[in-house]
């Protein structure tokens, strides 16, 4: 299992990286570039610091900008639960569900750096035994799924939102000159 591990954490360093090159050079502009009317993204309610927009229970979510995007990312590497669902001690930085959403592009990639930092320490505290081992009633309806699942489960995110975001740019860019 401790090649597996080691091999798990390049993979999600080499995906960390690869998003953090597709992000160099975000504009606020393109941060919060909504393609399609209805998009979910980051917002400053009349009181309080910049969410997320968010529905508990939606079928289909709409479609979201570079900004929602970032912010979910951020707490699939820096969630709050993954330190408690891996039975470690969360490190400095875990994020909230509720925690402000970052409000420019440079504080996003700052955030999604920090965050990234946050879940290798995770992955690297976490030994290569205990891999195997349940997640226990911590993860409720996951309870007896293994902590490597949802390690992978994590994996999963950061790859399929990372090349969104890369995608989002590319269409950023495409854009017709009027």
């Amino acid at each position: 299992m401790a090649e597996a591990r080691a091999d798990i954490i390049a993979l999600s360093d080499y995906v960390y990286q690869r998003t953090q090159a597709r992000l160099a050079g975000l504009t606020d502009e393109e941060y919060f570039w909504a393609p399609v009317p209805g998009c979910w993204s980051v917002r400053r309610p009349e009181a309080g610091g910049y969410r997320a927009d968010h529905a508990a229970k939606v079928k289909i979510p709409p479609f979201t900008t570079i900004a929602w995007r970032l912010w979910h990312l951020i707490g699939c590497y820096a969630g709050a639960r993954n330190a408690a669902w891996l039975g470690l001690p969360p490190p400095a930085g875990s994020v909230a569900a509720g925690d402000p959403a970052p409000t420019t592009a440079a504080e996003a990639v700052a955030a999604l750096e920090h965050a990234a930092s946050f879940w290798k320490n995770l992955l690297e505290g976490l030994s290569a035994g205990a891999w195997s081992e349940k997640l226990g009633p911590v993860a409720g309806p996951f309870a007896d799924d293994s902590k490597r699942s949802l390690i992978l489960h994590q994996l999963d995110e950061q790859i399929h939102h990372g090349a969104e975001l890369g995608v989002l740019r590319d269409l950023y860019r495409s854009q017709p000159v009027n």
